[in-house]
């Protein structure tokens, strides 16, 4: 054997590619294991470094090998550990020899975490732990604390409780914190106090997803410099989370990059935004169940204030079907206040009552947003106004343009395709959404003459109008698209085709 395979760490590289082969890998780190001393232990290593559940390494266990592994055709249920006997000293020694390996687990089973309750709370089962996911139902999250490693980086939980302080102060070199609440996971005031004091305790926070935090929570990753992203997850089933009233001006987040909420309603999201500055951001989205106008022009005006404006690329700010119609407001105002952001390379609006769409607007946001890569400006409830020459207008002033999705007046045409000579060479995707047609062939030939790099206009209704008719216009309109465009391919002069009809 070349001297070099006595080196571990060149071992470790080479099984290492191995272990990214597409092919099967346990197989192939099994073999190498049992080839000589040398291969053992790097292929070990490899062999259990992530783990989906415990019930592998449990099975390294003589006593609970042969419940795990039956004799027979008898496949193992989620069940298998009911009535088992927790893990003996002995036991417990075995099963830490192989702990110790692993550095990425998840559980999302928790029936057989009894088999370690007579191991110390102090206790630490995978001391070289670098990535946890613990799935589990709150009754279980008592055995937090055995997974809770110095190393662990990245962490995803499922409950909020009094574990987290311990979350903390065991895991000071935690970067990456998941809070995935469940939405049918009623949350007390307690919780609360229990996410804001824990995420308080960490010291090193790159990423940090979870529910709605307290003032001082978000006073404190204020002035946190290691944190780059945060995202706000609201369970649908919880009560209204708001900030104290005796709320001030947080720090400036000086690196935060990316900024996104998912809420029940914008007024938590306005909160934090009028009370804070963002000048590293580059991406926010909110999400939000109702977003009526008056906080829809809120929240873009609190965004256009967080002295972002030479950093922010992407934006998308979306709100599911309201219940009611809202009375008229100035709907101008939302979109106007992002007008400032001169960068944006994505946006995505697609509100209700919000945004009146037309040709004037249109030409506004392409003029100020001149290096838009993708554009969504969707607003549902209000008449499409613009036009297909309002459309070849905005898009002159857009080179980079590939993708867009707006709502528009495709029935009355105001434009005459043999005698526009404009073309826009980068849009490869136009969806249309519910835009109603009247004239396919027009309609076919304009996209043809003008966007060329378009092969299928994209259409989609909500899936509870079914209006057949729509679809088939627009199917229409595609079949006589693709026919322009493969005469164009036999014909060597797409001009001509359109000249001449």
């Amino acid at each position: 054997m070349h001297r070099a395979l006595l080196i571990s760490e060149v071992l470790s590289e080479i099984f290492a590619h191995v272990n990214e082969d597409p092919g099967p890998k346990k197989p192939s780190l099994e073999a190498l294991a049992r080839t000589c001393k040398a291969f053992h232990e790097p292929a070990m290593d490899l062999l259990w470094a992530d783990l989906d559940g415990m019930t592998p390494l449990l099975g390294c266990v003589p006593r609970l090998h042969r419940l795990i592994y039956p004799s027979g055709a008898k496949p193992l249920t989620w069940d298998w550990s009911e009535g088992v006997e927790p893990l003996s000293e002995h036991e417990t020694h075995r099963f830490l020899d192989h702990a110790a390996r692993v550095r990425s687990l998840r559980i999302s089973c928790s029936e057989d975490l009894h088999l370690f309750a007579v191991l110390p709370i102090e206790t630490c089962i995978f001391p070289r732990l670098l990535s946890l996911a613990f799935i589990v139902r709150r009754l279980q999250q008592k055995y937090l604390c055995l997974f809770l490693s110095p190393t662990l980086r990245h962490c995803v939980l499922s409950v909020i409780n009094s574990e987290l302080k311990s979350l903390a102060t065991r895991c000071a070199a935690l970067e990456h914190l998941s809070l995935n609440v469940p939405e049918w996971e009623r949350q007390s005031a307690d919780d609360r106090t229990f996410l804001s004091d824990g995420v308080r305790m960490c010291k090193r926070l790159v990423t940090l997803s979870c529910p709605p935090l307290d003032w001082a929570a978000w006073k404190y990753l204020s002035g946190l410099p290691s944190l780059l992203r945060v995202s706000v997850r609201e369970p649908r089933s919880a009560s209204r989370w708001s900030l104290d009233r005796d709320i001030v001006n947080f720090a400036p987040f000086l690196n935060v990059t990316t900024l996104s909420f998912n809420v029940n309603t914008a007024s938590y999201a306005i909160t934090v935004m009028q009370h804070s500055e963002f000048p590293s951001l580059k991406e926010f989205e909110m999400v939000a169940d109702v977003l009526p106008c008056a906080e829809a022009e809120q929240l873009c005006r609190a965004l256009s204030q967080c002295k972002a404006k030479q950093t922010l690329e992407h934006i998308s700010i979306a709100s599911h079907v309201p219940k009611v119609e809202e009375p008229p407001c100035n709907s101008l105002a939302a979109v106007t206040h992002l007008l400032c952001f001169t960068h944006l390379r994505t946006v995505r609006l697609n509100l209700h009552y919000c945004i009146h769409i037309d040709n004037h607007l249109l030409l506004q946001v392409m003029s100020n947003w001149p290096h838009i890569r993708s554009l969504e400006l969707v607003d549902s409830q209000m008449l499409p106004e613009i036009t297909f020459r309002g459309l070849f207008t905005a898009l002159r002033l857009c080179p980079h343009l590939h993708t867009l999705r707006i709502l528009m007046d495709a029935v009355n045409i105001d434009i005459d395709p043999a005698a526009e000579t404009f073309q826009h060479t980068t849009l490869q995707k136009l969806d249309l959404i519910q835009s109603d047609v009247a004239d396919a062939e027009a309609v076919a030939r304009i996209i043809f003459s003008v966007l060329p790099c378009i092969n299928q206009i994209l259409t989609r209704r909500d899936h509870w109008d079914d209006r057949l008719v729509f679809q088939k216009e627009w199917d229409e309109v595609n079949r006589r698209l693709d026919y322009l465009k493969s005469s164009a391919v036999v014909g060597g002069d797409s001009a001509g085709i359109v000249a001449k009809s």
